[in-house]
């Protein structure tokens, strides 16, 4: 038997057209319609009312409710589980409802106040506190730049979206987050660290640092919900590192000239700056050059170290690197091409001139 899709078949409007309930109306999300269990050809008495966006229903007469496979359960005196299997072999008659799939993205500043409350719910466990202090990264610099453990429980990931919920924020449209079978919110996760992608004090998107490869490929990845229900692309966004003690508006505004670094992954853009203090621009490993002209203008720049990981130097064809460093040098912005091959030597010979330049 064929199986369909798992969110069409258990949604409610699904359920209602495959037990032939009568819709008596409709307005917005609810439907009205003859309530199965109290209402007869002899005896009229309660309406169901239909909720299509969280998929549950209700009748105030006979005080029936739950949720769309309830519903499928209750009327056919089945258990649950037999009505779940049972709904995922019936093609869906939806009424030509549309499913979404991947939502607008939110705008920066809304994208920064979820994705702050989000990581306030969450810990960084013993593991990556380790891991990230074997990279030299000190406990207030981790607490700062709010590194924290993805949490992959998936009861404790519903609680925290709906604690999110509670808060007044709506999920869709947030990158990561998305709408679970059983219509409840939940996010993507993966075992490893969030890094915050933060660009003028506002985070962009979360990036991940795994524990284990991706594919056996690369140990970077996007926290995004692409393709899933109600789910949200991340983009490639990039992020600046600079001194807290600097504000954003003098990062741009300054007239002196700059020397900084770009770094072709976030975690290796965060070890650049721990280890010189200099700007640090991160960028994924297909950022637009124009967007690198435009803001390395804006910051006065004179020169950039160009620091590349191993996997974007093996998985990134050379003309991104040629490009890059031709249209910087095109406008008289010098450029130092180099390869992050060891933990030890990142930045280490800046940091030299860093302190030579301060003594």
């Amino acid at each position: 038997m064929k199986n369909y899709n798992v969110f069409e078949c258990v949604n409610i409007t699904n359920v209602i057209n495959q037990l032939h309930i009568k819709k008596i109306n409709q307005i917005g999300y609810n439907i009205y319609a003859v309530c199965p269990f109290c209402q007869s050809s002899n005896e009229k008495k309660g309406y169901l009312k239909i909720n299509t966006l969280k998929n549950v229903y209700v009748c105030k007469q006979c005080e029936s409710s739950g949720s769309s496979i309830d519903l499928y359960a209750n009327v056919n005196f089945i258990t649950t589980k037999a009505a779940y299997k049972m709904l995922l072999r019936k093609k869906p008659i939806l009424d030509n409802i549309s499913y979404t799939y991947n939502n607008p993205i939110k705008d920066e500043y809304y994208r920064d106040l979820v994705y702050r409350s989000f990581l306030e719910k969450l810990q960084l466990n013993d593991f990556h506190c380790k891991k990230l202090k074997d990279m030299k990264f000190t406990d207030e610099y981790i607490r700062d730049n709010l590194f924290k453990s993805i949490e992959v429980n998936n009861n404790k990931k519903k609680l925290i979206c709906m604690e999110l919920q509670k808060e007044g924020f709506k999920l869709e449209g947030i990158p990561g987050f998305f709408q679970d079978t059983d219509f409840k919110w939940n996010y993507k996760s993966h075992k490893g660290i969030f890094i915050p992608v933060v660009l003028d004090g506002k985070i962009q998107g979360l990036r991940i640092l795994l524990d284990e490869k991706y594919d056996l490929d690369t140990k970077n990845i996007w926290f995004s919900s692409n393709n899933e229900y109600n789910g949200t692309k991340a983009t490639n966004w990039a992020m600046v590192l600079k001194d807290k003690n600097i504000n954003w508006i003098d990062t741009y505004n300054s007239n002196n000239k700059k020397s900084i670094i770009i770094a072709t992954e976030m975690i290796l853009a965060h070890k650049l700056f721990n280890n010189t203090n200099k700007i640090v621009i991160g960028i994924p490993n297909n950022i637009d050059k124009d967007w690198i002209l435009n803001i390395t203008k804006k910051m006065n720049v004179s020169e950039v170290f160009l620091y590349a990981d191993q996997y974007t130097l093996l998985h990134t064809s050379t003309l991104m690197y040629k490009n890059i460093i031709k249209v910087l040098e095109d406008n008289n912005i010098k450029v130092d091409f180099r390869v992050a091959l060891t933990e030890n030597d990142i930045g280490s010979d800046l940091k030299q001139q860093n302190n030579k330049k301060i003594a």
